[in-house]
C-alpha cells in the first residue's frame, strides 16, 4: 500500500497535462461539430418526403449502429490508406494523394471526424424526434406574423429543442471524453502523441506499459471529473 503515491506520480509526469489538453479539445471539437451538423440534417429530414427521409435516416444511423472498430476500419479504408476511394478520386483530379496521419493537425483533424461521422446518427434521431413534436401551428403563426425561416428557427424551434439538445451534448460529451476504439484504430495516439487522449492514455499505461496503479489512478481522477 503506497498512499496516494499513484496520484503523485501522475502529477509529476509531464505528459499528463498536454494529454488532458488534447482531451478537452477532441471532446469539444467533436461535440460542438456533431451538434451542428446533426441540427443541419435532422431540419433537412424533417422536410422530405416520408419515404425518401426514411432512406436518409437509415444511412445516416449505419456508423453509430455498427461496431465502434468496424466504423473506424471503414473510415481508414475510404478516406486514408493509399487505395482507398478518397484517394483515388484525389488522384483522378489530379492531386497528390494526401496523408493526414503523417502530421499532429491532420491526425487530430482525422480523428474528429471520424468521432463526429460515428455519432452523428444518434444525435439526428434524437433531434428529428424533437421536431417531430413541435406543432405545426407555431411555424404557421409565425409566418402570419412576417418571420422568415431563419427567424423561426431561431426564435421557435432552438428554444423548444433545449431538452433534445442538452441531452445530446451530456452523452457525446460522455462517450466522447471516454472512447478509446476510435484513436487506439485510427492513429493509435500518433504522430508522435498528437492524438494520445485521456482514456487512450489509461489504456496503455494499464495492457501495454501493465502500471496498473497510474492506470487505475487516473481511471478514478477521469471518474470522479
Amino acid at each position: 500500500f503506497i498512499g496516494l503515491g499513484n496520484y503523485v506520480r501522475l502529477i509529476e509526469d509531464p505528459t499528463l497535462l498536454p494529454t488532458l489538453s488534447r482531451s478537452g479539445v477532441f471532446t469539444a471539437a467533436c461535440v460542438v461539430f456533431t451538434i451542428i451538423i446533426a441540427m443541419a440534417l435532422a431540419v433537412w429530414i424533417n422536410r422530405l418526403p416520408a419515404r425518401t427521409a426514411f432512406i436518409v435516416q437509415m444511412v445516416v444511423i449505419v456508423p453509430w449502429i455498427i461496431s465502434a472498430v468496424v466504423a473506424t476500419l471503414l473510415f481508414r479504408w475510404v478516406f486514408v490508406n493509399d487505395i482507398g476511394v478518397a484517394s483515388y478520386i484525389i488522384q483522378l483530379m489530379g492531386f497528390d494523394a494526401v496523408q493526414p496521419l503523417n502530421n499532429p493537425t491532420g491526425a487530430m483533424v482525422l480523428l474528429v471526424a471520424v468521432s463526429v461521422w460515428k455519432r452523428i446518427g444518434y444525435a439526428v434521431l434524437v433531434l428529428l424526434a424533437g421536431l417531430k413534436s413541435i406543432p405545426d401551428d407555431y411555424d404557421e403563426a409565425a409566418r402570419i406574423d412576417g418571420a422568415n425561416n431563419w427567424q423561426i428557427f431561431r426564435m421557435i424551434t432552438l428554444p423548444l429543442l433545449k431538452t433534445p439538445l442538452l441531452l445530446i451534448a451530456i452523452v457525446l460529451t460522455l462517450s466522447t471524453f471516454n472512447t478509446v476504439e476510435t484513436p487506439l484504430v485510427m492513429t493509435g495516439g500518433g504522430p508522435g502523441d498528437a492524438t494520445r487522449i485521456l482514456a487512450m492514455d489509461v489504456y496503455e499505461r494499464a495492457f501495454t506499459n501493465y502500471d496498473l496503479g497510474s492506470a487505475t489512478a487516473l481511471a478514478i481522477i477521469m471518474f470522479a471529473g
